[in-house]
């Protein structure tokens, strides 16, 4: 299962989830998010979703969200590539 399937998948249950996240400065952290959506956002890519921790609504791109509920993605980041790097 992707990322984007288990996203889909909260959306449509209504699921609050646990992220961890890496911000664009390469900085970790975990939150419980819930009233998931998909975000127009810089034309796509991201979500946005209540942080429960800060109680305050957030953008949070997707391509940057490593675990949903402790399950691990394979992505490699690479902050100094950029996001549309493809090949290794």
């Amino acid at each position: 299962m992707v990322i984007e399937e288990v996203i889909n998948r909260a959306i449509l249950f209504r699921q609050t989830i646990e992220i961890e996240y890496i911000t664009r400065a390469g900085s970790l952290f975990r939150c419980r998010i819930s009233d998931i959506r998909y975000s127009s956002y810089r034309d796509g890519g991201y979500i946005e979703a209540f942080r429960e921790d800060m109680k305050l609504e957030r953008i949070f791109k997707i391509s940057r969200i490593l675990k949903v509920n402790g399950h691990s993605f394979s992505r490699i980041f690479w902050n100094q590539i950029g996001d549309n790097f493809n090949v290794i």
